[in-house]
Parts: C-alpha cells; structure tokens; sequence
C-alpha cells in the first residue's frame, strides 16, 4: 500500500505545475469491479458499455483494461464512437446503441464490422435498402420496448416487417432495457415476461443471444441475466444500488490558486449570493462549471482532514472555499471534491443527480491519471 501511495503522490507532483484539476482514476478497482460483475453472473457474458467516452474516464485507457481482462464485447452510443473502437481493436464486438438513421452510415458501419441495433422501423428500411444493394446477410442487434417508451420496436413493427425478412438477417442480438434495475420493482416483473414472450413468439437462431439488463440487473435473480448483461456504471464505481458493492474508482481534485482576507459583510462570487457573517479568510479554486462544478453547488470540499463548505456561485473556470477554520492553508495545495472522504454518491446526491451524470459531465480540461 506504501508502494502504490507514493506513486500516486509522484504522480500528483508531476501535474501539480500543469493542471490545476485533475480527475485520478484507479484502474486496479476497474478491474476489481468487473471480476466482481464476472464472478456474480458466471454463466453469463459481461459486456462492457463504454458510450460517453466510458462515462467521462477515458475510452482509450478504459478499454485498455477490459480487453486484457478478456471483455470481447462492448457497446457504444454512437458511429463515430464505435468507428474510434474499432480502430483501437480489430477482432471484438461492438454494439452501436443508438443505431444508424441514414444509408451512408449504415454503410460506414457495416464496412467495419460495427453490429448496428435495431430501434425502429426507420432504421429497419434503411438496412432493407442497404440489403438490396448489397445482397448479403446483414449483422445485427435488435432492440424491442419493453416499457422504456424511448427506443425500441414494437411488436407489431418486428411482426409485420422484420420477421419476414429474417432469411436475410444474422441476429447477433437482441435487447432490452429495464426501466428500474436498481431496485426490486413490479416494472422488472412486467419487463422480464414481456422479454421472455418475445423470445418464445418469435423464430430466432439459436446461435442469438439475448440481453435484458445492464450492471445492476445482476443483482436482482438469475432470472434477469439472460446471456449477455450490459455493465456500465458499476465497472466505474458509479454503483446506483444502496448495497454500494463497487469499489471506488474516482477522486476528483482542484488546487487551490487563490487566498484572500475578506472582510465581513463582503459577497463572494456572482450575483452577491453569499455574504461574509465574520472576516474569513476565502480561497479560490481552479475549478468551474465548465468542469464539471453545479453553477448553485451547495456542498463541501475535503482539505487537510476536514470537510470545508463552498460559498458563492460556482463561476464557469472557479469556484471559493471558506478556509477560515483551516491552519497553514496554501496556494497550490489540492482539495478533494469526490473520492475517498466525500463519496462520488454523497457529491451527486448534493447536486440533485446521479453518479452517471456527475462522471459524463466533468470537462475535458481536467487532466485524467490513471494509476
């Protein structure tokens, strides 16, 4: 542990003159998260959802990890998501979530081997015409709405449309998405039988997998997993159960650039929101909305083992902390806005969110390390 504490501080040290916010992120417990996933579900795949940059951390170094942990199929959100994949790797599968809606990126997709999903009866006739210029079976995944009411065909479309051209199909996949995978809810019991009478009322190879839930689905019955589970959240230590049963991945930091005396009755930041009760001592931090930061964020900091509240409006590049009860605070010192004293949970729950959005918002200026 001494070892790993000190290659963190080396790290910290090289950055501390470039970056003024930096976002650590811990791959040993990427791969600790998705052993744990693995060894939950063992007769299942474990896929990885690596959409949004991987939720914010970093595609390029993200999927490094997972592929040497043998993860073979990932999904995306979009073309150009998958078309950066899949120059990095060559022989896995991947999922384009969001489909194609036109014939020149069906093409680009289909000449890189990207699997794109099926969601509606729009993207089903731009694979129809694809098929009659191409003439070859096509690869695919196809989605139904099982509830989500957002993407997904419905019945009657795949009955009436696609199921009398499934000759021309190879069906790698179909999904689902439950609505509350979270929690143990009457809506997954709705979603399951529906899903379950879609696999029975329709001819599918029996080379075709199938897939209902993502991370947090293993953790409600077996019954759930299907053959392939879609983890997100829960590799990245984004965990949205109240059991937290993933390690934490994130430590999100900002340095301090500024310290001043303000006397009493002075506002801080735009708008004059907060006003001096005493003469503070106030430090300002090289950190914004434009990084991440809620604009009215109300939380704390944690700064030489305390947790110091934020005053003022968050400003697009800073943000201020009252380090009045606070010895010896310095210039360039390091504050902690998420990691191991305030969890990425508690700081979501302050901004009136989710660990999701939290991780997918921090902006590209804050440097990402990863040890």
């Amino acid at each position: 542990m001494k070892n790993i504490s000190l290659k963190i501080h080396h790290k910290m040290k090289e950055f501390t003159k470039t970056y003024n916010a930096i976002l650590q992120i811990n791959l040993k417990n990427i791969e600790n998260n998705y052993n744990y996933l693995k060894k939950s579900a063992p007769n299942t795949i474990i896929a990885a959802c690596v959409k949004a940059n991987s939720y914010g951390l970093g595609s390029n170094e993200i999927c490094k990890v997972l592929y040497k942990k043998n993860c073979k199929d990932f999904f995306v959100a979009t073309l150009e998501e998958a078309l950066l994949l899949r120059k990095q790797y060559k022989y896995v599968n991947i999922y384009m979530l969001n489909g194609v809606n036109d014939l020149e990126s069906f093409f680009e997709a289909y000449n890189s081997n990207i699997i794109t999903v099926i969601n509606n009866l729009n993207q089903f006739l731009i694979l129809k015409a694809f098929f009659k210029i191409n003439k070859k079976r096509i690869k695919c995944c196809i989605h139904f709405d099982t509830g989500m009411n957002r993407l997904g065909l419905k019945l009657k479309d795949y009955g009436d449309y696609i199921y009398p051209f499934l000759k021309n199909l190879d069906i790698k996949l179909v999904i689902s998405h439950l609505i509350s995978s979270e929690k143990k809810s009457v809506l997954n019991d709705n979603q399951l039988k529906l899903f379950n009478d879609i696999k029975k009322k329709f001819y599918f190879s029996n080379k075709t997998l199938f897939s209902l839930g993502n991370s947090n689905s293993i953790f409600l019955k077996n019954r759930f997993h299907f053959d392939l589970i879609r983890a997100g959240g829960f590799i990245y230590g984004l965990d949205l159960t109240k059991q937290k049963r993933s390690k934490n991945v994130l430590a999100l930091k900002a340095k301090i650039i500024q310290i001043e005396n303000v006397q009493k009755g002075r506002s801080i930041g735009y708008g004059a929101k907060y006003i001096t009760k005493k003469d503070s001592l106030i430090a300002t931090l090289a950190i914004g909305y434009a990084d991440g930061l809620p604009r009215k964020y109300d939380g704390f900091v944690f700064y030489k083992k305390k947790k110091i509240k934020f005053v003022g409006n968050v400003s697009m590049d800073l943000s201020c902390i009252d380090v009045s009860s606070i010895q010896n605070p310095k210039i360039n010192d390091w504050v902690e806005i998420f990691g191991d004293n305030i969890s990425i949970s508690v700081f979501a729950s302050k901004c009136n969110t989710i660990t999701y959005e939290v991780s997918s918002k921090i902006g590209l200026r804050v440097k990402r390390i990863y040890h």
